[in-house]
């Protein structure tokens, strides 16, 4: 019988733990080497601060709020700067992520519950009479009611293209008073979208920009709370609130406000008003978002925000600690 060569044995011995060693450590390699691209593609995204937001962050007159605010939402939307359909709907994931800020601590912000959504309002410190306004009733008053009974010292003034309903809802249910505008950027007749029996239709209503309304119709300067749904007409009365708008120049301050922003369906205009709007708002330190909701109804698109003004102190005595 031929003699076994245990040669053979102890050399099978050394290279199967060999192998095992090569093999672990070409999976640490490959682990490193997934590691380095992961940290490679998320700083391709991260935007440098420059000197302006250097000289932002670091001024003590600004609202400490607006600091905090502008600290977490800049670097997570500068990334989108310019491209609008990006920027559409990545938004309220991005900038949700900044919702429990330790800063926000200073406003005592409530829901108010109607149909279809939640609306949020930043509660007085103090007992005060309170102005508010709807833009766009929609059949639906029941959030209005809710912070009515949470807060009972408000006047509320409502305006909506068709009285169908929401007349006999503002005034006799609410309480408040009603006027049958399509409020914008303009006076005169103009196309709406209006909500009737049989869902939205378009025509031809009367139009009223929105500083007349404030100034002339309602009579106040300063509005508490605004809720503005408007179909469309959201862009050119956003655009009214900055710094040296006409709201401003006039000088209506808005303390607060839910909105529904839209999409067109056929192009990327709206998309666009929405991006430069946002960026506007980080521009002028006025105010601050926060609960974005990204809502999807039939083929239709759109986005609501709570915006807060932590800038005019006729506001901020009111509702920031």
């Amino acid at each position: 019988m031929d003699n076994f060569n245990y040669n053979r044995l102890d050399n099978n011995r050394l290279t199967f733990p060999r192998a095992i060693f090569c093999l672990r450590n070409l999976l640490w390699f490959l682990v490193a080497v997934f590691f380095v691209w992961v940290v490679v593609k998320s700083q391709e995204n991260v935007v440098p601060w420059d000197e302006a937001d250097m000289i932002l962050v670091n001024d003590t007159t600004i609202s400490p709020i607006f600091r905090e605010f502008y600290k977490c939402v800049k670097p997570k939307l500068a990334p989108l700067k310019g491209n609008y359909q990006n920027f559409w709907y990545d938004f309220t994931n991005v900038i949700s992520e900044c919702d429990s800020l330790e800063a926000y601590t200073a406003l005592d912000i409530r829901p108010s519950r109607n149909r279809d959504e939640i609306k949020y309002v930043a509660f007085p410190r103090k007992n005060e009479n309170l102005t508010m306004v709807t833009l766009g009733i929609g059949h639906d008053v029941s959030a209005e009611i809710r912070l009515r009974e949470l807060y009972p010292n408000i006047q509320f003034f409502g305006a909506d293209p068709s009285s169908e309903i929401n007349k006999n809802l503002y005034e006799k249910s609410l309480g408040g008073k009603y006027f049958q505008y399509a409020v914008s950027d303009q006076n005169g007749i103009d196309d709406s979208v209006v909500l009737g029996n049989d869902g939205y239709v378009q025509q031809k209503t009367q139009h009223i920009g929105i500083d007349h309304f404030f100034k002339n119709i309602v009579q106040k300067s300063k509005i508490d709370i605004l809720w503005m749904d408007i179909e469309g007409n959201e862009y050119p009365v956003l655009n009214q609130l900055h710094h040296d708008g006409n709201l401003d120049r006039q000088g209506v301050k808005i303390c607060q406000l839910n909105v529904e922003m839209h999409k067109d369906l056929s192009n990327l205009q709206e998309m666009k008003l929405f991006h430069n709007f946002i960026w506007k708002v980080l521009e002028d330190r006025k105010y601050i978002f926060m609960k974005p909701v990204f809502v999807k109804w039939q083929q239709f698109r759109f986005i609501r925000l709570f915006i807060v003004n932590i800038a005019d102190q006729e506001c901020t005595d009111l509702y920031v600690k």
